[in-house]
């Protein structure tokens, strides 16, 4: 018997009664089924039974359910429930809202191709529940026509969260078990080329959406998938007008946006996308999407038959479940017939270990209890992906049958393993390097850089900044000092003042400028430097002394009934010379007159010739 059939008529955790298959999957097999407890249709996806074995593909199935359960919005499939079948067939499942109604992939296939506006209309619902997700930092990952479900009524439904993660996280496109992560067709260039995933990345898969309903085919075909994820990477996606030549320019162009291959270049996130897509549909003016695609589904939906396959209309579905609460209630008596053998003496002795990842300890003590097991924790382990207190690894796994009593060991998480950043300012490149590695952390040199504070070969900053927590062998840069940076100073002695200040300036000195007079250097231009050159640390003090040109003397009047040698006193001691021109050698000697007029400005030992009679 396949895995796909294993399940069918089987009561999965007591309530659910699973019905017919719906879809397959590499991780999983989703079933219709009957919630008795409710009296509801509901869908219920269960992972393949080899995978249920792998506590990696469980710990990521159980992250599908949380991040699928945290987004609430008409456009997404609800997520109801999560759980480990145990009393049969070992089965970790996950139970959605059941939307009955084709694919937007089977609609595209009966079509051909959708008209603009139902075109427009179908992705503003998809882009309706994506801005949801984005909200709550959560991204698709993989949008493509077969997880669009179109409903009875019209209502346009997201499903298969199951490669959603929090926008935080890194993405790979493959995984371990060697499964294609994503739809190649529809994959946005940064996760084939980098693995890596944003919002941005579900508006580029929803471009190809758009394009693919209003042209009928997919921009890019190829043999293989690596063929397609390369023209993804190296092509621009075509304008849509190129297959059908009617197609607006706007239209054209929205889809050249959403799919451009620099995800800068798109609309930022679902919100954003689904705003530009009402926009032109209010410029094209035409008929509501919805009177248009609900037509359009109804041509595809299947015509109601009238066997057993399952409704989600009451008044269908009560007689059938009453059929089988009899047939139920006849298999319970022959099961208490067999009972006895099967606990005691049957394979009913040994019980399934439950799948404890992600649990906490009160939650996985609850279920080890139910089971008749004992619980012992063995260790505890940092974790990227599972908080602190919860349930990284289990042994036995979940699903593996032990006998009563055993004890599953457990590994507990601590949580992600950070250290912090230590202050690094002000030590030197060897105490920073044996810091950082006592902290479990790199160093590396960004850069060097004078300063004038932090002395030569030792830190000025670093980056991460102090008190930053990081995960292990973490690199940090560091900028470490030159020290105090020096310049070459020249003379300026005899050149003008102005350009020894300017060209000083520029240079980071500091200038200090005094003035005197000179008979030698003229005014305006440096009469002495100190320091006058050599190396000067920047903002250094350099001093000078500035010529205001020679200090001039005034000619006092010595024609004042002197003698020669009381004139020649007076002028000498302004600093000035004299020659006496003796008039009559008999005479009285006196200064009859002088060769400079009283009252002129005369330089410094200027020549005065006396008349003297």
């Amino acid at each position: 018997m396949s895995e796909a059939s294993n399940f069918r008529g089987i009561l999965i955790d007591g309530r659910y009664e699973i019905r017919d298959q719906l879809a397959r999957g590499g991780m999983a097999t989703v079933y219709s089924a009957l919630d008795t407890r409710l009296d509801r249709m509901v869908a219920v996806k269960i992972m393949h039974p080899h995978l249920a074995q792998d506590e990696d593909f469980v710990s990521r199935f159980i992250r599908e359910a949380k991040s699928a359960a945290s987004i609430t919005h008409p456009n997404i499939i609800a997520i109801h429930d999560q759980g480990w079948h145990q009393g049969g067939p070992p089965a970790v499942f996950m139970v959605m809202e059941y939307v009955d109604g084709p694919t937007l992939r089977d609609l595209i296939r009966e079509r051909g191709r959708l008209t603009i506006t139902e075109s427009l209309g179908i992705l503003e619902s998809v882009l309706a529940g994506l801005t949801a997700a984005h909200r709550v930092g959560i991204v698709h990952r993989d949008i493509k026509p077969e997880n669009v479900i179109l409903a009875e009524d019209g209502r346009i439904k997201v499903a298969d969260f199951g490669l959603a993660r929090a926008l935080s996280g890194a993405t790979t496109l493959t995984q371990d078990a060697g499964l294609v992560i994503g739809t190649i067709a529809y994959l946005s260039p940064e996760l084939v080329e980098r693995g890596i995933a944003d919002a941005r990345s579900d508006v580029y898969s929803c471009g190809i959406l758009l394009y693919e309903m209003i042209t009928g085919r997919k921009p890019f075909d190829g043999e293989t998938p690596i063929q397609v994820a390369y023209q993804h990477v190296n092509h621009d996606v075509p304008a849509p007008s190129k297959i059908i030549p009617s197609i607006p320019v706007a239209v054209d162009a929205i889809v050249r946006r959403a799919t451009s291959r620099d995800p800068d270049l798109r609309p930022r996130d679902a919100m954003q996308f689904m705003r530009e897509i009402q926009t032109i549909t209010t410029q094209l003016d035409d008929a509501q999407p919805s009177e248009n695609y609900s037509q359009a589904v109804s041509e595809v939906l299947p015509e109601k038959s009238t066997d057993s396959s399952p409704s989600i209309k009451k008044s269908k579905t009560k007689p059938r479940y009453r059929r089988r609460r009899v047939l139920v209630l006849i298999a319970l008596a022959f099961a208490l017939g067999i009972g006895t053998w099967y606990t005691v003496l049957g394979p009913g002795a040994d019980v399934a270990t439950p799948s404890l990842v992600g649990q906490t300890l009160e939650e996985a003590k609850n279920e080890i209890d139910l089971s008749g097991l004992t619980l012992a924790q063995s260790s505890s382990q940092f974790s990227e992906d599972i908080p602190a207190g919860r349930i990284i690894k289990s042994s036995p796994s979940g699903g593996v049958q032990v006998a009563k009593g055993s004890e599953v060991k457990i590994i507990v998480s601590k949580g992600p393993e950070r250290f912090t950043v230590p202050t690094l300012t002000g030590l030197s490149l060897t105490e920073a390097t044996s810091l950082l590695s006592d902290n479990n952390l790199k160093i590396s040199t960004l850069a060097t850089q004078y300063d004038e504070k932090v002395p030569l070969g030792y830190i000025v900053s670093s980056s991460p900044s102090y008190g930053t927590k990081l995960k292990r062998n973490s690199v940090v840069g560091v900028i470490v000092s030159k020290g105090i940076e020096e310049v070459a100073i020249e003379s300026f002695v005899g050149k003008l003042s102005d350009q020894a200040l300017s060209q000083l300036k520029e240079s980071g000195f500091t200038v200090v400028i005094q003035s005197d007079y000179s008979n030698s250097i003229s005014a305006g231009r440096v009469i002495s430097q100190v320091p006058s050159t050599g190396k000067l640390a920047k903002g250094s003090k350099v001093a000078l002394v500035v010529s205001k040109g020679p200090n001039l003397i005034t000619v006092p009047n010595v024609v004042k009934n002197l003698t020669g040698a009381q004139a020649g006193k007076i002028l000498e001691d302004l600093g000035l010379t004299f020659k006496p021109n003796v008039l009559k050698k008999n005479g009285p000697g006196k200064v009859i007159g002088q060769s400079i007029k009283a009252g002129t400005k005369v330089k410094p030992g200027t020549l005065v010739l006396l008349d003297i009679y």
